[in-house]
């Protein structure tokens, strides 16, 4: 058995061209289980590796990792892998998949979601608006169908938890509370049109608060994403900031918010008090997007989106070494930016490039082709210098089967920085409706101040 299974995944992994035609095998998924002790590595250059789960991989074996991650992670092996790094391999292609709900839903909304001529999503209520085995490999819309279903993924009820950011070069580390809520595209929720009853149009809802430094300490946030965004590239999201000086809530600005918003901040010249920034990148200097929780939520309709490859990667997916809270001081190496110490999976993922229609970066995305959660990123400018590379860490819920988002580590090349989010503790349980109808409301961002 785990020889029929090791020459199905060979037979995938060295048969990508003559898949790429018009066959949807191209999206098949690898045999779980279907590692088997001889598999290839992915690229042909790199040394020979017989993958196993259990098997450990310390600094001093780490060239035997190299078939297995994407290019732009392994030339920059220093910042993402340190002398200390204990990788265990775990499950190869495990099964993460959605519930059944999710599933059921896709095929009962088969055909229903309409993709418009400018890459909007309309009519999409629950599911992948477009199942993998629709999407034709040469179809010219293929990468966008792709960046909707990564966008309409399964992500339970949200996420909260407490949460770190740490800018490894500029700043003292940032602490607080931070949550998501899905409203829309509820898929075991049938019974309420699938979604949160009496949220309106509304896709999803995010916020939090600051407890350290004691700068930032209680300010607190909320953005709305209307489902308009999913057609009108115009129609940002609703944002507010409550800051404890002025004891209000204020309107910001949304425009180069793509995801889940994490304020950033300036000292004002002013008395030197705290002011809140949108984020956004500027034009001349594209500035990183994603030191927190940004590139967990994307904007099809902002980009053109092109199906690169499939290919196997290692990735922590399935983490399972306690940080912050859990444990505020564990070790990530010299640079500050190495999981390694953990379990990495081996997963088959999708390789997208994205252009945006602004004339901005030209990014390239790497997502797990099961459960569509991010691996990896990277980011290059007009001369094809890159500017950002770095990946999330997550962890499979069982109970909800979902993947939840327990960490980062992104390092911007051109500005010489980098940042590492941790939030251990994050928990994807959907919580009652009263409870979500409250984080919604604008004045329950002056509550508990």
């Amino acid at each position: 058995m785990l020889r029929v299974g090791f020459a199905i995944g060979v037979a995938l992994l060295l048969s990508w061209s003559a898949a790429a035609e018009t066959s949807v095998s191209a999206w098949e998924l690898p045999p779980e289980g279907g590692c088997a002790s001889a598999i290839l590595p992915a690229k042909a250059d790199a040394p020979a590796f017989e993958l196993r789960p259990g098997d450990v991989v310390g600094a001093d074996r780490v060239d035997s990792l190299r078939g297995y991650l994407p290019p732009v992670i392994w030339d920059n092996r220093d910042r993402f892998f340190f002398a200390g790094m204990r990788i265990e391999v775990g499950p190869c292609f495990g099964d993460y998949s959605a519930p059944a709900a999710f599933r059921e839903a896709t095929e009962k909304f088969r055909g229903h979601s309409a993709l418009k001529d400018d890459g909007g999503l309309a009519d999409h209520v629950a599911g992948l608006p477009f199942p993998p085995d629709s999407i034709a490999r040469d179809d010219p819309r293929a990468g966008i169908m792709w960046a909707w279903n990564v966008e309409s993924r399964w992500q339970a009820g949200g996420f909260r938890g407490k949460f770190r950011v740490i800018d490894l070069v500029h700043s003292e580390p940032y602490e607080g509370e931070i949550w998501k809520r899905e409203l829309a595209r509820r898929a075991e929720r049938p019974d309420d049109g699938y979604r949160v009853p009496d949220t309106g149009t509304r896709l999803w809802a995010a916020g939090g608060r600051f407890f350290e430094p004691f700068s930032a300490r209680r300010l607190a946030w909320l953005q709305l994403r209307d489902a308009a965004s999913n057609t009108d590239a115009r129609r940002g999201d609703d944002l507010y900031f409550y800051m404890r000086t002025t004891r209000k809530v204020h309107d910001l600005p949304s425009e180069g918010i793509e995801g889940v918003f994490v304020p950033s901040f300036s000292m004002a010249s002013q008395g030197g008090a705290l002011t809140p920034g949108s984020g956004a990148e500027a034009k001349s200097a594209p500035e990183s997007r994603r030191r927190a929780f940004e590139g967990l939520e994307l904007r099809p309709l902002l980009y053109s989106f092109r199906v690169l490859r499939t290919e196997n990667v290692l990735a922590p997916i399935n983490a399972m070494t306690p940080a912050y809270p859990a444990d505020s001081k564990r070790d990530f190496g010299p640079s500050g930016l190495s999981w390694a110490s953990d379990r990495w999976d081996l997963r088959r993922s999708l390789v997208l490039e994205a252009s945006p229609h602004d004339g901005g970066p030209r990014s390239v995305l790497w997502v797990d082709l099961q459960t569509l959660y991010p691996l990896y990123f990277a980011s290059y400018d007009g001369n094809g210098e890159m500017l950002e590379v770095g990946y999330w860490v997550g962890r499979f819920s069982s109970a909800e089967r979902t993947i939840e988002p327990v960490g980062s580590a992104f390092t911007s090349l051109h500005m010489s920085a980098s940042w590492r989010r941790e939030s251990w503790e994050i928990s994807s349980a959907p919580e009652a409706d009263e409870d979500v109808h409250r984080a919604l409301s604008i004045g329950n961002l002056t509550k508990s101040q």
